[in-house]
């Protein structure tokens, strides 16, 4: 590596609150722009920092740009030729990286739409026909969960390297389904299938701000089931559950934490530099045989504060730059609400559920100082005592 790919690697490394530790930001734009216009080297590097590849996972380069809402994509557009920079958009949309951030993504291909597919698109293709569909735990085999009467049993590794294995293997396949899906779409020049647009679909459509997203993307499908250790499929349900009750996933470790936040936003496509704070999370529990799909959706920048924990049965929908909690206070955002009939025994409540939407509207704060359960139910038709937090009846 010579000494200005060094160089050039170690400004692009910083997070935006560093950066001014490096480099004036302008000076900064400069150097990097004047190096991609020129050199193949810096161009590779730019390469890596736009699949998200460490070190450049949080670099300031991701941030908002001018124009849209990353500067990177921005810098990409305005500093390469149009060959390469079709090449950089393609990469982009065909990567297996787990780490670039769904949204990110689709913009790539609502830009590689506008310029051509190119010489890409057999890639496109390839990846169109090869795709396996990920499997759906099925009637009778949840059936045959085995229980204790309350909580659904499985299996989990008995060490932390099986356990992040797992997270792994889930995110690979994700990502797969993520190439899949966007591929279709660029090969049909952005035509999505039309969708029932009601409240919780607009937050997240006027949000995400590509028109390569559909908001059933952020529908988070609880059964679908993953390699598990000896064989075993693992659903989604139940490896949101291990991320939060093993211990070694609230840790700000340099191997797990990585592995963690590639899994957020492979298998639950939060979105660019949003954060997931350390005892933070979110989780689905199955009602007996019942596990419907539900709304994640998680921002640009938006925040689920250390501590805070989203039961997300009824769904959530945080829109960008808002923020739930924080200073590990224990809170619990609860979408669904058990209900009994007057003459039913109190434990009849478990099975009798309300399901609602939990909204975050964009820059909303819920505070880290409201600690204990916010039953989200009991809020439809009501105002909330926070600004920009409500509940969303399902349709």
């Amino acid at each position: 590596m010579t000494r200005s790919i060094e160089n050039l690697s170690t400004l692009l490394r910083p997070a935006k609150d560093m950066l001014a530790e490096v480099s004036d930001r302008e000076a900064a734009l400069t150097e990097v722009t004047s190096q991609l216009k020129n050199d193949d080297a810096a161009r590779e590097l730019f390469g890596k920092v736009c699949r998200f590849e460490a070190p450049f996972t949080a670099s300031w380069i991701h941030g908002p740009g001018d124009k849209s809402p990353y500067l990177s994509l921005e810098l990409a557009a305005a500093s390469l030729d149009d060959d390469r920079h079709r090449a950089l958009l393609a990469d982009i949309v065909l990567s297996t990286s787990p780490s670039i951030p769904y949204d990110y993504r689709a913009l790539a291909a609502e830009k590689l739409v506008q310029v051509g597919t190119g010489e890409f698109a057999d890639a496109l293709q390839e990846v169109v026909d090869s795709y396996e569909p990920l499997p759906n735990r099925g009637l009778q085999a949840k059936i045959a969960v085995p229980t204790d009467g309350i909580d659904h049993l499985f299996d989990i590794p008995e060490t932390v390297t099986g356990r992040l294995d797992l997270l792994i293997a889930a995110s690979k396949a994700k990502t797969l389904e993520t190439r899949h899906r966007l591929a279709v779409r660029v090969l049909a020049n952005g035509v999505l299938p039309t969708e029932p647009v009601g409240d919780a679909e607009r937050l997240i459509l006027e949000d995400v701000g590509t028109t390569m997203v559909a908001a059933s993307d952020y529908l988070v499908p609880w059964d679908q089931e993953f390699p598990g250790e000896h064989g075993s499929g693992l659903t989604l349900a139940e490896l949101v559950r291990i991320t939060l009750m093993c211990g070694e996933f609230s840790l700000p470790d340099t191997t797990v934490r990585p592995i963690l936040v590639d899994f957020y936003r492979s298998v639950l496509r939060t979105g660019g530099r949003s954060i997931i704070g350390l005892s933070a999370g979110v989780f689905h529990v199955e009602h007996g045989t019942l596990a419907t799909p539900s709304y994640y959706y998680q921002g640009r920048d938006a925040i689920l504060g250390k501590g805070c924990v989203i039961d997300c049965v009824g769904g959530a929908v945080l829109q960008a730059g808002s923020f739930l909690g924080g200073g590990y206070m224990p809170i619990l955002i609860h979408t669904h609400k058990h209900i009994r009939k007057g003459g039913q025994a109190a434990a009849s409540e478990r099975k009798q559920i309300l399901p609602c939407v939990f909204a975050a509207e964009a820059g909303a704060r819920y505070p880290m100082d409201a600690i204990g359960l916010f039953e989200t139910v009991d809020y439809l038709g009501k105002e909330t005592p926070y600004q920009g937090i409500r509940a969303i009846p399902h349709a």
